[in-house]
This record gives C-alpha cells, structure tokens and sequence, in this order.
C-alpha cells in the first residue's frame, strides 16, 4: 500500500470518528476510484464504509436522473405538441416508438396537462390505470 493512500485512509477514519463528515466525505470524493478497490475499502472503519455507500449511491442517481438525451427531449416535446393539437394518428405513432419513455417517472413532469390527460385514458400511462383496473 501506497504511504499517499494510507494517510488519505487515516485521515477519513479519524475524521469519520470525530463525526467531520464534510472532511471525510471531500477525501471520499477525490480519491473514489482509489477507495472503492477493495484492499483499500477493507482499511476504511465502519462509519467510512458507510459514508462511501452513501456517496456512491447518490452518485448513480445523479447519472439516473441525467439519463434523457435530446432525442428523448424532442419526442416529449413532440407528444406534448400532437396532444396539445389532438392529432391522435401522429401521437400513436410516436408512442409506438417510445412507449418506454412515457413510463419514466421523470417525464411525467416535463408532459403537459393535455398529454397527461390523453395518454392516461389511452392507458399509455401504467401507472395509475392499471390500478384501477
């Protein structure tokens, strides 16, 4: 092991002991890549351990949230237009190519209220009709 590491591991653990989460988790997120090696991640104690946890998971649901590319914008944005205007042919042809997008739960803010409205009686949006039924 590396002195370089073995002081960055020292510093996180004494800082995770003296409950300075904000230090620890600044050292956590310069060295990530280095820590979440397993020889390194058995030297971190049991606070550490959990602060990394932590970090790596509110790191993946950043990556989750960012996942709509412009392609996935254009459609949404296109749906919205086609039920704004109530061309039910174009909407269905679009939705046949992006039924899966429709179902995220983050696109469900970014619909208007007349797509919400036409895409929940068209059972589109499985969410809450196939509750209901």
């Amino acid at each position: 092991m590396t002195g370089n590491i073995a002081t960055i591991i020292s510093k996180i653990n004494r800082a995770c002991d003296d409950l300075d989460f904000v230090s620890a988790r600044v050292l956590i997120q310069t060295n990530l890549l280095k820590l979440s090696e397993a020889k390194y991640y058995r030297l971190l104690n049991t606070s550490s351990r959990v602060l990394i946890k932590h970090i790596l998971a509110s790191n993946n649901e950043q990556k989750e949230e960012a996942k709509l590319s412009r392609a996935d914008l254009l459609t949404i944005n296109k749906i919205n237009e086609y039920c704004s205007n109530f061309d039910i042919s174009m909407l269905k042809r679009t939705l046949k190519n992006s039924f899966e997008l429709v179902q995220r739960p983050d696109v469900m803010p970014l619909l208007n209220n007349d797509a919400k409205i036409i895409l929940d009686n068209m059972g589109a949006l499985l969410g809450t009709r196939q509750i209901m039924n």
